[in-house]
């Protein structure tokens, strides 16, 4: 008989399946007490429920948590990768970040990635298949573990394209801002998209308050494509009109992601060309000094060049800050994991 994973359901679902097999609705608060306040691994913990209805549950459900394969810390700045076997063996990375008192989680959503962006290591895995919504939740729940619940941040930007598996994703966000359950701030959540169009203007059109970043690196179509090549399939044009649909129905700031790559996107014509571009746009960026890879043929810009990129950028009243480098001695900075188990 399939057991399913409790993380994989929200407390109206539980509620749904409290009436169902005659229980009462408040057993579905327990259990989501249990889960996520106070973070048990197994059923028969949850002290106060009736022995009659932990049977039932153990006859449909488990808690089911990836192994962690391997924990790497940088020397350099602490940041923390970890790699995570799941139940058919698929493996993925999730990382923590630290900053002061800033702890950020980098999720991933997907085993692999069919994106195929030319610069990033997870692209040459290619896709596997969508993490369930209970593996995203466990990655969350892994992290205010070895954080001793002190995370203040989570960003979907690890393994695969967050809007591709939008399903799954929706629901660990709704589960995991629940104020019955870990009650985690949707506005310290962030999605990072290369720009899937057609979702942009669902979670625009929806009552979410997370952040969204759009991963963008060049506002020349021609190169984009060779760069990015699902922007075939979603234009610069489409997605620079979706952005403007979510300032308008959100009211809220987007961030474009911008790779400086050396002699490719990073020159004063460059910025000149995105400043122009992004015009009617309400936005900040984030520049990023590309962090080498798995794949070959990219190398980072100067330094000389991206300050000067984002000061002909702040020049023309735009916010632009250059992400500072984490992780990248451990492969786990922007573009770099590839769930490689040595």
């Amino acid at each position: 008989m399939t057991l399913y994973n409790l993380y994989n359901y929200t407390l109206d679902e539980l509620i749904d399946f409290m009436q169902q097999i005659k229980a009462e609705r408040y057993r579905a608060k327990q259990i989501f007490g249990w889960l996520y306040d106070k973070g048990i691994t197994s059923i028969d913990e949850m002290k106060n429920l009736p022995k009659d209805l932990i049977k039932k549950l153990k006859e449909r459900f488990l808690i089911s948590i990836p192994e962690v394969k391997k924990e790497t810390k940088s020397k350099i700045d602490g940041t923390t990768k970890y790699l995570l076997r799941l139940k058919d063996d698929a493996l993925i990375e999730c990382v923590l970040l630290f900053d002061n008192e800033r702890i950020t989680l980098c999720v991933s959503t997907q085993v692999g990635c069919g994106c195929g962006c030319r610069f990033c290591s997870t692209a040459l895995l290619g896709f596997k298949r969508n993490l369930e919504t209970g593996e995203i939740i466990s990655q969350v729940m892994l992290a205010r573990k070895k954080t001793n619940n002190k995370l203040t941040n989570i960003v979907f930007m690890g393994m695969g394209e967050p809007l591709l598996n939008w399903k799954n994703l929706n629901k660990a966000i709704l589960v995991i801002s629940d104020k019955n359950g870990l009650n985690f701030s949707q506005t310290r959540m962030t999605i990072s998209t290369i720009g899937i169009v057609p979702v942009i203007k669902q979670i625009a059109d929806s009552d979410l308050k997370v952040n969204l970043a759009i991963s963008l690196i060049t506002v020349k179509d021609e190169l984009r494509s060779e760069l990015m090549p699902f922007n075939k399939k979603y234009s610069l044009k489409e997605i620079i009109k979706a952005a403007e649909y979510y300032n308008k129905k959100t009211k809220k700031q987007i961030t474009f992601e911008y790779v400086l790559f050396k002699n490719i996107n990073d020159n004063e014509q460059d910025a000149m060309d995105l400043i122009e571009k992004l015009k009617d746009v309400d936005y900040k960026i984030n520049l990023i000094p590309y962090n080498s890879s798995l794949n070959t043929g990219f190398s980072k810009s100067e330094n000389e060049k991206m300050l000067n990129f984002q000061k002909i950028l702040i020049s023309h009243g735009i916010k632009a800050f250059i992400r500072k480098e984490k992780g990248a001695d451990i492969k786990a900075a922007c573009g770099q994991l590839a769930a490689n188990i040595n």
